[in-house]
């Protein structure tokens, strides 16, 4: 079982959340006028094989969360079902007094965005990174986030993106341990994707966080 994340408990397991809402896509006129309901699904953003290989990253599952959520559009109320895709990796480290610990975390989260009648519809499209990491921690505490300590670009799924770095710390095993966060968000091939990594500070993981983020696979990439 993992023992850092920022998420909820399903199944057993320790979930990262990063608080959705609804989103919607292009909808035909049956949804518009309440002849029919909308479903939308985003594609999974994953690390490649070798990069998973290459960090000693494992990867624990690749799951849809569907949420269902009511959309006023053209004045008329809808019912939309949303499903987002999650993908979670762990790295097990040694902590030494506190032993051997699944301390690293990657997690990657998707999620659509279209148009309906000219409004875009997306919770995570006007979050920065800070906020995003903010929403999470109101939900659940297992990471308290503290200041922006830096940032970088990295290249991924053909774009740049900026990849923000803050200082915090999580509980592990019972103690307090410091660890550095990371995160970044950006659009591909019409989803927003979201991407964290945490891991103890004193284990210096950045590199890894990197080569995973720069071997995401995405839709058609």
């Amino acid at each position: 079982m993992p023992v850092l994340c920022v998420g909820c408990h399903v199944n057993g397991r320790h979930t990262t959340l990063l608080a959705v809402a609804c989103v919607v896509t292009l909808a035909g006129c049956g949804f518009i006028t309440g002849e029919e309901s909308l479903s939308v699904t985003a594609s999974p953003a994953t690390a490649g094989d070798g990069a998973v290989s290459e960090t000693g990253y494992e990867e624990l599952n690749v799951t849809a969360q569907t949420v269902t959520r009511n959309v006023t559009v053209a004045g008329q109320t809808r019912e939309v079902a949303v499903t987002n895709q999650l993908a979670r990796y762990e790295r097990e480290t040694d902590l030494g007094a506190l032993g051997s610990r699944p301390a690293g975390v990657f997690v990657t989260y998707t999620s659509p965005e279209v148009e309906v009648a000219n409004e875009s519809f997306n919770p995570i499209a006007d979050l920065s990174e800070r906020e995003v990491l903010t929403r999470a921690n109101q939900e659940y505490a297992a990471v308290s986030v503290g200041e922006r300590v830096g940032s970088r670009t990295v290249s991924t799924l053909g774009q740049s993106t900026a990849v923000e770095k803050f200082d915090g710390t999580a509980t592990l095993a019972g103690s307090e341990v410091d660890v550095s966060v990371h995160a970044t968000k950006f659009r591909h091939e019409g989803d927003f994707v979201v991407a964290i990594g945490v891991y103890p500070r004193e284990n210096g993981d950045a590199e890894r966080i990197v080569t995973l983020l720069e071997s995401l696979e995405h839709g058609g990439e």
